[in-house]
């Protein structure tokens, strides 16, 4: 990426669609198979094993490990998608729909909740309860993805096969969180350049990336308790700050009437959505989306949910997953429901020539433009950008944690890896995105949504491996909950 940029997006378009049309169809499968999966441990006998102690209550308040678990699994880019997602699928609908039409509206405000909802956060939530279940009730010594292997082969610290699927673990999850900032970190500069009406340039965007790097190193320096908890709830803070101020200045019946419809066409057309346009796993709809942002949680789920098993101590099986999937896909929701359905609305009654911003600049521009056409709505970008910072930092401070977590031989139950330990793993993961921010800005020919495209092309490439050490971790779970009866 830093010696040939242009060739490498190239190479990675190539590699992106090989890889989407070979194996897209296991995404769709696997994805629904999880949901599926998690809701009859939800819901069966087996949801009210304590993850610990019988009489032990759970470590972080429900506020508290609501915000992380969000903060971690959801990052910046949530900002992006959910301001810029639709406009791929009203210029490009799914099933045949003309585009522009009002049936495109309907799946461009409904696909973006699809896609970053209950099946992106069952995805998330399945190797919680492997590695939470193994950790907390099985008393393994470490907390990695290979500790919800445990019951296929022993002690993670033993075998080629564990230390194998850490390391590929911990390789995927530097590409998907560096790819991540990437994605994430033009958000905040383009608030940064609409607010002081300057040029948007790489300077800013990479100054804003050395900024994040900066606040989550100190937050992961801090460690749960102290650093990622308090900024995880700040970033809640505002995130509710933002969506009530573009609720209330926005167009607020356009906003709650097209949310209420958004959800009952999700409800109906559900399963539809799952398997995709036809022919299953290879249209061109599925390919650019739902295969990618199956491969997007997929990417991180390992990371997720070793997280989400680390603050769970204490909680049951059945509200874990509950609370993983409520919590989750209703935080997710919102975004689309409020920033989505606003540019909606601002495109389609002629307030302001969204498409054309998103099409001729670039997304990240489109979400600042968006919101700084409102009421005072200059005067809030910087709470915007400030969100958005927070919100980036949240998310790879959890990461940081976790890559930390995973190179620690030993940690028991309650414990923190090294500090040191955490804060090389920060500096890491922001080796990619400086690389993927300088190859986007030397490939001028690429536009709108093809800007993201390098960055969704890493997240494809590495994620394939993380299929099968799910499916391991689903084997080794049965095999614990058959055994405790």
């Amino acid at each position: 990426m830093f010696i040939a940029p242009a060739a490498t997006n190239e190479y990675l378009n190539s590699a992106y669609d090989y890889i989407a049309s070979t194996i897209g169809g296991v995404y769709l499968v696997m994805g629904l198979l999880t949901l599926i999966f998690l809701l009859f441990l939800a819901f069966s006998n087996y949801g009210n094993i304590k993850l610990g102690k019988d009489n032990e209550e759970p470590e972080y308040g429900t506020f508290g490990w609501s915000s992380m678990l969000f903060c971690a699994g959801i990052g910046a880019s949530l900002v992006l998608y959910g301001s810029t997602e639709w406009v791929d699928y009203f210029l490009k609908p799914p099933f045949n729909a003309l585009p522009g039409s009002e049936e495109s509206i309907a799946w461009a405000s409904t696909y973006g909740m699809f896609h970053w909802g209950i099946t992106g956060w069952a995805i998330y939530c399945f190797p919680a309860v492997a590695i939470g279940y193994s950790y907390h009730v099985k008393g393994a010594s470490s907390l990695k993805a290979s500790t919800g292997c445990e019951a296929l082969f022993g002690s993670s610290e033993n075998t080629f096969l564990a230390r194998l699927i850490d390391l590929v673990y911990m390789i995927a999850l530097v590409g998907v969180l560096g790819a991540g900032l990437g994605l994430t970190s033009p958000v905040v500069s383009a608030t940064i350049t609409e607010f002081f009406s300057i040029e948007q340039s790489l300077i800013v965007t990479i100054s804003c990336l050395l900024l994040c790097l900066v606040i989550y190193s100190i937050s992961t320096y801090f460690g749960l308790e102290k650093g990622i908890q308090k900024l995880s709830k700040f970033c809640a803070y505002l995130a509710f700050l933002v969506l009530i101020y573009i609720l209330i200045f926005g167009p607020t019946s356009y906003i709650l009437n097209s949310s209420f419809q958004s959800v009952l066409f999700m409800g109906e057309n559900f399963l539809k959505m799952s398997l995709g346009p036809p022919p299953f796993g290879k249209s061109e709809f599925s390919k650019a989306w739902t295969i990618f942002m199956w491969a997007w949680f997929f990417g991180l789920g390992p990371f997720v949910g070793i997280f989400i098993a680390r603050i769970s101590r204490g909680r049951t099986i059945r509200s874990m997953i509950l609370g993983a999937l409520g919590f989750g896909t209703m935080g997710t929701s919102l975004f689309f429901m409020i920033m989505g359905n606003n540019a909606i609305y601002l495109e389609t009654n002629g307030l302001m020539p969204i498409i054309d911003i998103w099409t001729n600049e670039s997304p990240a521009v489109m979400v600042s433009r968006s919101i700084s056409g409102m009421v005072l709505g200059k005067w809030i970008l910087p709470l915007v950008g400030i969100f958005c910072l927070v919100f980036m930092a949240t998310t790879f401070d959890s990461g940081a944690y976790t890559l930390a977590s995973s190179a620690t031989k030993k940690m028991k139950a309650g414990e923190d890896p090294d500090a040191w330990n955490r804060i090389f793993w920060a500096f890491f993961i922001a080796l990619l995105p400086f690389a993927l921010l300088i190859g986007v800005a030397d490939s001028p020919d690429l536009q709108g949504i093809d800007k993201l495209k390098p960055f969704q092309t890493i997240v494809l490439l590495i994620s394939p491996p993380l299929l099968v050490v799910y499916i391991i971790m689903g084997i080794g779970l049965i095999k614990n909950l058959i055994s405790k009866g």
